[in-house]
Order: C-alpha cells, then sequence, then structure tokens
C-alpha cells in the first residue's frame, strides 16, 4: 500500500482549474465556477418540474418562471416571463427593458413559446450585450426542454384521444351488432325488452337527480351557514366598532369617514344576507315552503322589478324536506325565466292544497314560447330547465304541467304529495 506521503491530493475544483489555467486569476475562476453551478441548477430543477406529471400547464410555467433570476449573472436585478401560446407567467418584479434575451421554441404551427429574461438596469457588456454566452446557452437549452416535453404531451394526448376515439367506434359497432342481432328475435320480445331497459335507466337517473340535489342543497346551507355565522357577524361586529369610534370621535373630517364607513358596512351585511339567501333559504327550514316562496317573490321584486304577488292557503303543508326543496328550486327557475326569457312585467304564485297533494301554481304575462319548448325539449337553456323540473317532480311522484303560446304568457302548475314531513318546517337532519 501507498503510503498518505505519496498519495495525491485531490484538490477543490476551482483549486484544479487554476492549476491547469494559472493565467486566469483565482476568483474569475470561482465566479465562472458559481455561474455554472447556478445554470446546472436551472437545468436539473426544470427536468424536475418536468417530471411531474400531476401538474397543469399553468403550474409548470408559474414553477418554471421562477428559476429563471438564480440562473442569471444578476438575479437581485433579473425579471423573466414564459409564455406558451396563450398562457403566460412572469415573474413578481417583471418589467419590460431594453436589456432583452430571449428564445423562441415552436410546438406545433398552432403552438408557440417565447422565454424572455430581462436585466431593471445597465450592466457591464458580456458576449450579448449584458448577457453571457453561457446564459445564451442556458436559454437556449431550457427552450428546448419545455418544447420536447410539450411536444411529448401534447403526442401523449393526440394518443389518448386516438386510443378512446377506436374505444368508442368499437362500442358503436359492438352496439350496431347487438342491435342487428336483436332483430333476429321476435318484435314482441324485442319490444319487452327495451322498455324494461329504459324504465331501468330512468329510475336510476331519476335517482341520481335527487340525490343530487339534495347533496347540492346540502353544500350550499353549509356555505350559508358560514356566510352568515363568519362574515355576517364579523360585519355586524365591524358595525358596532365603527359606530363606537364614531361617537368617540373629536374630529369633524374622521366622524364623517366612520360615517362613510359604517354604510360600506351596511351594504355588505345586506350584500352578504342576499347572498346567503340565494345559496340556501334559511326560511325554507325554519318555516315552510309557503314562507319561503313569500320571501322568494319579495326578492325577485326588489332585484328585477318583476311584480311578483303571491297566495298562500295559510296551512301547514307536512312535506317531505326533498319535495320543499325541489318545489322551491322549481319555482324560482320559473321565476327567473319569466324575467330573462317571457319578459314578463307581472307575475302570480299561487299555493294550495287538497286531497292529500300539494299544487303551486306559476303564471306569468310575458310573451310566451313555442310547444316544442313547452314539452322540455327545446335547445336552449330555457326548454333544458322545464325538462329538468319535469324530471324532478315526476320522480317525487308529482306531476308538472305547461300551458304557453307565443303571446299568451306562461301557466304553470307543480303538484306533489303530502308526506311526512314536520309541519313546522324544521329541516331534515340528514339534509
Amino acid at each position: 500500500m501507498r503510503s498518505k506521503t505519496n498519495r495525491q491530493r485531490i484538490l477543490p475544483p476551482e483549486q484544479a482549474i487554476h492549476a491547469l489555467h494559472p493565467q486566469v486569476p483565482k476568483n474569475e475562476v470561482i465566479h465562472a465556477l458559481r455561474e455554472r453551478v447556478k445554470e446546472l441548477t436551472a437545468l436539473h430543477s426544470t427536468v424536475c418540474i418536468l417530471q411531474n406529471d400531476k401538474l397543469s400547464t399553468r403550474e409548470i410555467l408559474d414553477r418554471f418562471v421562477k428559476l429563471i433570476p438564480p440562473a442569471w449573472q444578476y438575479p437581485e436585478i433579473t425579471a423573466g416571463s414564459v409564455l406558451l401560446g396563450d398562457c403566460e407567467s412572469r415573474t413578481s418584479n417583471f418589467r419590460r427593458t431594453r436589456w432583452l434575451q430571449a428564445c423562441d421554441f415552436l410546438i406545433s404551427q398552432k403552438l408557440t413559446g417565447r422565454i424572455e429574461v430581462y436585466y431593471l438596469k445597465r450592466m457591464p457588456p458580456e458576449a450579448e450585450g449584458p448577457f453571457l454566452a453561457e446564459e445564451r446557452n442556458l436559454i437556449n437549452s431550457l427552450a428546448d426542454m419545455l418544447r420536447v416535453y410539450f411536444e411529448r404531451k401534447m403526442a401523449s394526448k393526440a394518443l389518448l384521444d386516438a386510443h378512446n376515439d377506436l374505444e368508442r367506434r368499437v362500442k358503436e359497432r359492438t352496439a350496431e351488432l347487438e342491435k342487428l342481432n336483436a332483430a333476429l328475435k321476435t318484435e314482441v320480445r324485442e319490444r319487452e325488452l327495451r322498455q324494461k331497459e329504459i324504465l331501468s335507466y330512468q329510475q336510476k337517473l331519476r335517482g341520481l337527480s335527487a340525490e343530487l340535489i339534495l347533496t347540492e342543497e346540502r353544500e350550499r346551507r353549509e356555505i350559508a351557514t358560514d356566510l352568515h355565522d363568519v362574515i355576517g357577524q364579523t360585519l355586524a361586529m365591524a358595525k358596532m366598532k365603527a359606530g363606537a369610534l364614531r361617537g368617540a370621535c373629536g374630529e369633524p373630517e374622521a366622524a364623517v369617514g366612520l360615517k362613510d364607513l359604517s354604510a360600506f358596512i351596511d351594504e355588505a351585511i345586506l350584500a352578504t344576507r342576499s347572498l346567503t339567501f340565494q345559496l340556501a333559504s334559511p326560511i325554507l327550514y325554519e318555516l315552510g315552503l309557503e314562507s319561503a316562496l313569500e320571501r322568494l317573490a319579495e326578492d325577485m321584486r326588489k332585484r328585477h322589478g318583476l311584480r311578483v304577488h303571491f297566495t298562500g292557503d295559510g296551512s301547514n303543508k307536512p312535506l317531505p324536506t326533498e319535495t320543499s326543496v325541489m318545489i322551491f328550486k322549481a319555482v324560482r327557475e320559473l321565476l327567473v325565466n319569466a324575467v330573462k326569457h317571457a319578459k314578463a312585467s307581472e307575475v302570480k304564485v299561487q299555493v294550495r292544497s287538497a286531497a292529500g297533494k300539494i299544487a303551486v301554481t306559476v303564471r306569468d304575462n310575458g310573451r310566451g314560447f313555442a310547444p316544442t319548448a313547452a314539452a322540455g325539449y327545446g335547445s336552449d337553456r330555457r326548454g333544458f330547465g322545464l325538462f329538468s323540473i319535469r324530471e324532478k317532480v315526476s320522480h317525487l311522484g308529482g306531476a308538472f304541467r305547461l300551458n304557453t303560446r307565443p303571446g299568451a304568457g306562461t301557466l304553470a302548475v307543480i303538484t306533489a304529495p303530502l308526506g311526512k314531513g314536520k309541519k313546522n318546517g324544521k329541516e331534515n337532519p340528514h339534509l
């Protein structure tokens, strides 16, 4: 074995380079090494970002642009941006100046990208303005890495689309073969099977629709509760504090400012209450359907100037929570249609109950519409909404009837069975 005195001593990188190039000052060697380390760090970090398949294009660009300043010679005055199609990310200090280093890259004929690096003030001249030649190589490498990554991503998406298209075609062809095979059976048997399938799918869709209504309403109530309990109470406390400060303030200008602040807080409180009601009417659960519809009529008058006349029979109606929520949403949809589509100036809403059923009538003096849309199969948003109401009411054992024609207004009647709901309007604990 060699003795320790005979072993060759391993020099640090900067000393090794200085030993090979003694004519270069040591401080320049160290500076050059640090710049190369910064560039390698940027390249390595970019690789790490591009290896994360869970990141969206926006997230990739946001993370990538943060690597630009530390990788250039003067990080503290470096700003950068990266553009890909219509998506652009910039550093927080981004500002365009005349000291620019940029690189364009082409992903496809319709998708291009660009990396821009700016110095925010004049710096000593280098190989490319104030930029190093190595920095030109770095920006070219980074642009090439982004180009390759997004080319691969587009190719993967195209491959996946082609695979899905093939699967779709196989399914379509399989369905066609099944239809041809079914055609060999007797006409009666074929009709019976199709009728059973249709009924089964309709029942499943209606069940999912009802479950979706409850889930949506539960989430709306949670949001509305948070608005009321957190934001509403905070605004109320802020109003009280502002009022106290106003009373204790002796400066007229400050008192005027606090008065304006109180007015702004009042507006915020009103907006919060309105939004809370729009998300989930607490009246529906506390006082019942009639009170909620009466409040809805008042809200439509205030917000849209629509004259809504509400009439109820004043009786407590035992309704399941699902039925109350469905009827409330349906009436709100009909009132919105009266404003947006029918251009009505007056609507009458009536609630009555008899023979174990509840009936809600909504009549407007709007311009009406064609029978195809009234059937709920129109291509516009109104037709889809009417179809949705009909399906939801049908699932709950009720019926939805619509009578309209152009220039004659619209009459909508919703009927649903009364159930075991609580008469005092308290909510279903499972909602």
